[in-house]
């Protein structure tokens, strides 16, 4: 039977020449050998310098990488591409990260994913979808390099290499399927996100919610060959089985290695029962909103179209969002208005005690008795800032959005950004027409 190696390698702190040395070893020992263009996917989906420091691939990690893929002869040139959060330029959050000075790294040109043209790649096995827009610059590479930072995920339960493939497509591709189907999109997206190679940012381990995590110290660099490996281990190291990890679980029954554990083989300097041991209790706060220390009332019913409880939609946008006020101002839940927020079709009833009740997203109902007046909120799957913007004023709260850091170079970034999509539609179009369409790897 193949077995697939995951490492667990040892790296106390950002210790930049620790990192370079355990990543040259570990390429070295899982006999891989980047070469040609090299596309390297960092996670970048927020980043803000004073509240969100802590969600993103870390600066020097990913230093240290572009460096010694620089220094290798065979290596000709290195794409770091990236697509954040909806409505977050991508151009700005590198900008927060502090990854604009990577530019200066021998070979390294950045890629960001919602601005690129796009190739079209249809899917053998995709659900959710049959066919997507890949950025060329990704598509053209001869080699591709994962880069995540280990974090749970409030509805995904994980985030490491699969999930990390909902920045390899545009916005309105990210935003289809956001709902009840997210796992299955996740699974699908694996099918073209299948990297060569996935070094994971395990230094630091996010908790909590996966844009502003509480950071966990777990000094381990893992790297192997296969996401699912990865992510298998990932898992397990948060106290998760695979199969429990529903993405995770769907992409092995679609066949893709390793389908079960025992295929997996664990080398280096931790064994999973001294990381699981490490990590000790986990800190899920976010991703069960009731129970939240909050005034804040949650009625949250199945989704109204098909009857699915739809946990990974919009409640999955306001436990985000939750968990980016509770950053920005740490402790204000506790001093938000008791308002009442209607999520999906409740079954019951609902006063809004003096306050409006919230209707959250395009199928909220409520199946019962109101009492109070409703606002809605429309979207299918409702956006984070979408909801936040109002949302503030609802509930009592700061708003990010009216961050003084934010007001001057956000909309610089985002006019930017949207003259490059723009500029760039033109030729998505051609290859639409004109396709260089290939499947992709089975």
């Amino acid at each position: 039977m193949d077995k697939y190696t995951v490492l667990l390698k040892e790296v106390i702190g950002y210790d930049y020449n620790r990192i370079r040395e355990v990543i040259r070893a570990g390429m070295l020992e899982l006999g891989s050998k980047p070469g040609g263009r090299v596309f390297v996917k960092p996670n970048v989906i927020f980043a803000h310098r004073r509240y969100g420091t802590g969600g993103y691939t870390n600066r020097i990690f990913l230093r240290a990488l572009l460096e010694e893929l620089a220094e290798r002869k065979e290596v000709e040139q290195i794409i770091l591409g990236e697509h954040c959060a909806v409505t977050v330029p991508t151009r700005y959050a590198f900008k927060e990260a502090g990854y604009n000075e990577l530019k200066k790294i021998p070979k390294v040109k950045f890629c960001y994913i919602e601005e690129a043209p796009k190739i079209f790649v249809d899917l053998k096995k995709g659900s959710v979808h049959k066919r997507l827009p890949i950025a060329k610059c990704m598509s053209d590479a001869d080699y591709k390099i994962w880069a995540p930072k280990l974090k749970l995920h409030a509805s995904a339960k994980i985030t490491c290499a699969l999930k990390l493939n909902l920045g390899i497509i545009d916005s309105s591709t990210r935003l289809y399927g956001h709902d009840y189907r997210l796992d299955e999109k996740i699974a699908d997206l694996y099918e073209v996100g299948h990297p060569d190679l996935v070094v994971v940012d395990a230094i630091e381990i996010g908790e909590q919610a996966e844009l502003v995590p509480k950071l966990k110290t777990l000094n381990c660099i893992m790297m192997g060959t296969k996401g699912v490996a990865i992510d298998s281990v990932g898992a397990r190291i948060f106290g998760y089985q695979p199969e429990e990890v529903a993405h995770l679980r769907i992409a092995r029954e679609r066949g893709w290695e390793p389908t079960t554990d025992d295929k997996i083989e664990i080398k280096g300097d931790y064994t999973l029962e001294q990381l699981r041991e490490k990590v000790g209790a986990v800190d899920r706060t976010f991703h069960n909103p009731s129970e939240l220390d909050t005034p804040i009332r949650f009625y949250i019913g199945k989704y109204a179209k098909d009857g699915h409880y739809c946990d990974t939609g919009c409640p999955n946008m306001i436990k985000t969002s939750l968990s980016i006020f509770n950053a920005y101002d740490p402790g204000c839940l506790k001093r938000a208005r008791p308002v009442a927020v209607v999520i999906g079709e409740y079954e019951g009833d609902v006063d809004g005690k003096g306050y409006p009740i919230i209707m959250l997203g395009s199928c909220a109902k409520v199946k019962g008795k109101v009492k109070g007046w409703r606002i809605r909120i429309p979207g299918c799957p409702l956006l984070v800032p979408i909801f936040m913007v109002p949302g503030a004023i609802i509930f009592g709260l700061k708003s990010p959005y009216n961050d003084p850091s934010a007001l001057l170079p956000y909309p610089y970034y985002f006019v930017v950004s949207y003259i490059m999509k723009a500029i760039n539609w033109f030729p998505t179009q051609w290859y639409k027409i004109n396709p260089p369409v290939k499947s992709s790897s089975s």
